[in-house]
């Protein structure tokens, strides 16, 4: 019985589960060894577990273990297209003061600029996360260029201007509200 509402458990929730989830539906903590011994369960990070016959997906779990997160420069602009090259640390944005202990590069916002531009994409398994909307990175890179490198700074501004979708009345906006209205003016000369 308890294998059944595990299996539904995990197939509506993209194959993972947490401790807390584990004995909501009834499988008790030294359940938890048992499954991980007869492989239906994985171990992928403290309190959180996988369908054994998944890969893992670590913007997913990073997600799972920190739900005030989202992704954000390089590696936003690369699950965007904004960027083809793949980030040597995930990068994320979160709250001032939020404590985040990870291997990752950590960017702070105030509370009331965490929350602009965020957008849910799936991950390259598939899964749902939260990542900032093009115009969001392109403002977090005009305000911090030094997060880039000269090259991949003008790689992702070019690959912006050229896409089909985008959105210069968002851009311009967020500009303001990001203070770099007046690069957004400069880059707005050089490229329309």
């Amino acid at each position: 019985m308890e294998n059944e509402e595990l299996k539904k458990f995990l197939k509506e929730n993209h194959g993972y589960i947490t401790t807390t989830e584990l004995e909501r539906i009834g499988i008790s903590k030294p359940m938890i060894p048992r499954l991980i011994n007869k492989k239906i369960l994985r171990k992928v990070n403290r309190g959180i577990y996988i369908d054994n016959s998944l890969f893992e997906d670590e913007f997913f779990i990073l997600q799972k273990r920190f739900s005030n997160i989202v992704f954000s420069y390089n590696t936003a602009c690369y699950l965007l297209g904004l960027s083809d090259r793949a980030p040597y640390k995930l990068e994320i944005t979160t709250i001032n003061h939020n404590n985040i202990n990870a291997n990752i590069d950590i960017h702070y916002v105030c509370r009331e600029k965490f929350d602009i531009g965020i957008i849910e994409i799936e991950s390259p398994y598939t899964n749902p996360i939260k990542v900032y909307n093009a115009e969001r990175c392109i403002c977090d890179i005009l305000k911090n260029p030094n997060s880039v490198d000269s090259e991949m700074y003008n790689k992702i501004i070019n690959n912006y201007f050229k896409k089909k979708n985008k959105n210069l009345t968002l851009l311009e906006e967020y500009s303001k509200i990001f203070n770099v209205y007046e690069k957004f003016i400069n880059i707005m000369e050089v490229l329309i």
